[in-house]
């Protein structure tokens, strides 16, 4: 995994602003970029579903061996990127706001895709192992994006409360048959589809020590 940072201070704006952002990519890491022990992400939003497979690698080979000897295995490690970034602005020292987005990307080569739509079943992909070959519009590619905003009152230096939006949207991995009951439980493939979701957050945080 790779990544870089950086801040800004802005005063020209206002005295304490500041703008933020991150990039990472990583390989075969994808829980120190999502932050998440989840694996997969999913959203269902009436009868449309959509979903993501978070994983580390695939197995793209074929066990082998018998008895006391070695599986010979190949992992397909999986490709994921995002950014981040953010601008808090001062409007004073008791008020603040600050507006956040982000962007996140999870790629599978053509042999672990091939592997995850066989292991979804229903005619979504062909032959097995390193000759998976995903049936045309089986595709396990999937990102998301979300933006975000936050107002937060300071009434004292140890006292605050702070009302937060968010809408995120899902763009779905996607499949040609209905998937098999499993990990991602049995999702007719008609279904799947793009879905969004708005989250409301209202915090009061007091310090008492120190």
């Amino acid at each position: 995994m790779i990544g870089a940072g950086i801040k800004l201070n802005a005063p020209m704006i206002g005295q304490g602003d500041y703008l933020q952002a991150q990039v990472n990519y990583t390989e075969g890491a994808l829980r120190y970029l999502f932050q998440t022990p989840n694996s997969n992400w999913g959203k269902a939003n009436g009868s449309t579903v959509g979903f993501g497979v978070l994983s580390d690698a695939v197995v793209g080979g074929t066990l082998a061996g018998t008895g006391g000897s070695a599986f010979a295995t190949d992992l397909q490690l999986t490709t994921a990127w995002n950014v981040n970034a953010a601008y808090e602005h001062f409007w004073n020292p008791q008020w603040r706001t600050s507006l956040y987005g982000g962007y996140a990307a999870v790629s599978y080569n053509t042999n672990a895709n091939g592997n995850l739509c066989r292991a979804l079943g229903g005619g979504n992909a062909t032959g097995s192992g390193s000759s998976a070959v995903a049936t045309p519009g089986c595709d396990m590619d999937w990102s998301t994006w979300w933006l975000g905003s936050r107002t937060q009152w300071n009434i004292t230096k140890d006292f605050y409360m702070g009302f937060d939006a968010l809408y995120a949207r899902l763009n779905s991995a996607s499949m040609v048959n209905a998937v098999n009951s499993g990990e991602i439980g049995a999702v007719n493939a008609a279904s799947i589809s793009d879905v969004g979701n708005w989250q409301f957050r209202f915090r009061v945080h007091r310090d008492f020590y120190p």
